[in-house]
This record gives structure tokens, C-alpha cells and sequence, in this order.
């Protein structure tokens, strides 16, 4: 879906119930050689931000602006916790992964 929206096909409220959000189209260790997609443009963070990796288990069950307010004001280990918490009771159908890493 990324590749929707940074193309400007869909809006990024599509996305989240877009009918083929769940169709992969890049994977890591799917092949002999790794290509992740990133930004052009380097992504530069600040002292405090909170960067949140998941895999799709998590990311499908919650729109952006929850995982926002779930981030606010709490720590790494919280947010993990009520990121997987939220999705698992959502019926996450897949793995459920998240990273968290605040900047200091």
C-alpha cells in the first residue's frame, strides 16, 4: 500500500481499508539478495521521537493516528505491550511483531 500512496494512486486513508492491503509486495529473505524499500531522501529523526517496526499481524488491526496515540508519553516497553495487546484482541491474523526504539 505504501507504493499506492507515495505514487499518489490512493490517499493514505484508503489504505487502511483498501481491499488488497494485505498483498505483499516486497519481503525480506524471500530471495538470495535483500532490496527493503526506503525513503530517497534520508529520514531524519530527533531526541525523543519514537520509531515502531512491525510486521503486517500488528500493523493491519491498527490505523496510524491509534499507533500515534498509543506511542504519547509512554515507555518503549509500554507501547510494545499495548501494540501487541491492542492487535491480538482485534484478531490479528498473522505473527504479531513490533520494535520499539526511542531516540535519546
Amino acid at each position: 500500500m505504501t507504493r499506492l500512496v507515495d505514487n499518489g494512486i490512493i490517499r493514505a486513508e484508503e489504505a487502511e481499508s483498501h481491499p488488497q492491503r494485505h498483498i505483499l509486495t516486497a519481503a525480506l529473505g524471500a530471495g538470495s539478495s535483500v532490496a527493503p524499500d526506503s525513503p530517497i531522501e534520508p529520514v531524519s529523526l530527533k531526541s525523543g521521537e519514537v520509531l515502531v517496526l512491525c510486521t503486517d499481524g500488528m500493523w493491519g488491526q491498527l490505523t496510524d493516528h491509534e499507533i500515534l496515540e498509543m506511542v504519547a508519553g509512554k515507555s518503549v516497553d509500554d507501547i510494545s505491550q499495548s501494540l501487541v495487546e491492542t492487535a491480538k484482541n482485534r484478531g490479528g491474523p498473522d505473527n504479531i511483531t513490533v520494535q520499539v526504539l526511542r531516540l535519546i
